[in-house]
């Protein structure tokens, strides 16, 4: 072990401790896997010139305890330019727990794709959700952030697959089983509360009449240094693949939260730190970049909660970004007369 040319003498390992027990323990511990992760974010750069803020052992409140907890890592990441500042600022900011183990994590794969509408989590805003009205039907559409932006169905959301279940090979005895409880306790629950507890600190107060809005696009992220193996068990044998991304797909009911809220779906990404930079550079920047490119082009829109998408009743599921617009006199005349049309074809189907 080094010393400083100032550490004093009785700054040593005692007896009954040796520097290997030492280096193993924090091999061990998962710290060298964090601090790895931590240099990746802190020299990649994103869209604004600038690299990503780091702050490590990242607080949060466990929301059953209401115990304080921390989180391996918080990134964040600026995605708009300060010139002109604009009404709503993107931002990136992704969650981090680290975990290494020798004994793989094995996660059974569900078939299709996840499309989600409301992932990743977008917090920060007035309103969770946008109110559209449109000028071909009198009805009001309840659009998430993501589906009202069109990113849905954006590449980083139909890449990966996904599963619901996911175990950890544990040691008992010479025989290795299977811990469903150990993988989502340590690693899928924490990264749940820290989203939760994220969205809730960034939510504005009800009463607030701001100018300028944030959009945080937040991704709760697994790094493992440990074997990833997928299981397909859809058709015939099961066949096992070693696999760098799995989106994992974890429902819950919460009973006080809003009637929309009550069933949720939330994901989590789970990635080998061997893949990390990779999935960082490749995927994840690319879709927040053109997450900020649509915040960007609709600020009145995510700011008011409110917007015009014509077309929106032949057509509400896809190509809504490209259509949408601030609502307006103009939106509220083509409402009224799509109101006065479906009036007027009431009346001629009623006898004489």
């Amino acid at each position: 072990m080094k010393h400083t040319p100032d550490n004093p003498p009785t700054n040593q390992l005692g007896s009954g401790i040796t520097e290997s027990q030492v280096v193993e323990a924090v091999e061990r511990s998962g710290y060298p896997l964090q601090v790895h992760v931590a240099a990746i974010l802190r020299s990649t750069v994103g869209p604004c010139n600038e690299p990503f803020g780091v702050l490590e052992e990242w607080s949060y409140l466990d929301r059953d305890s209401g115990e304080q907890r921390n989180l391996d890592l918080h990134a964040e990441l600026r995605l708009h330019d300060w010139d002109p500042q604009p009404r709503v600022r993107p931002k990136l900011n992704v969650l981090i727990e680290c975990k290494q183990s020798q004994l793989p994590y094995v996660f059974f794969l569900a078939p299709g794709k996840a499309v989600r509408i409301d992932f990743p989590v977008v917090a920060g805003l007035r309103n969770d959700r946008i109110v559209a009205t449109s000028d071909d039907d009198p009805s009001s559409w309840n659009l998430t952030v993501i589906h009202a932006l069109d990113l849905h169905v954006d590449p980083y959301q139909v890449t990966p697959p996904f599963c619901h279940t996911l175990s950890k090979c544990v040691r008992k005895g010479s025989d290795v089983e299977l811990s469903g409880s150990e993988a989502y306790n340590s690693l899928i629950l924490p990264l749940v509360k820290a989203l939760h507890h994220f969205k809730q600190t960034q939510a504005p107060p009800k009463t607030a009449r701001y100018w300028y809005w944030d959009a945080h696009i937040t991704i709760g992220l697994g790094v493992l240094d440990a074997p990833m193996v997928a299981v397909n068990v859809e058709n015939g044998p099961p066949v096992f693949t070693a696999m760098p991304w799995v989106r994992v797909l974890r429902h819950e009911y919460q009973d006080k939260t809003a009637h929309s809220e009550r069933d949720r779906i939330w994901m989590i990404d789970i990635v080998h730190k061997d893949y990390f930079a990779s999935y960082l550079n490749d995927h994840l920047l690319p879709f927040a970049e053109r997450f900020a490119q649509r915040v960007l082009r609709h600020p009145t829109e995510l700011a008011t909660g409110a917007a015009f998408v014509p077309g929106l009743g032949a057509n509400a599921w896809n190509s809504i970004e490209q259509r949408m617009q601030p609502r307006s006199l103009v939106a509220g005349t083509a409402r009224s007369l799509a109101i006065g049309r479906s009036i007027a074809k009431l009346f001629r189907r009623m006898p004489d």
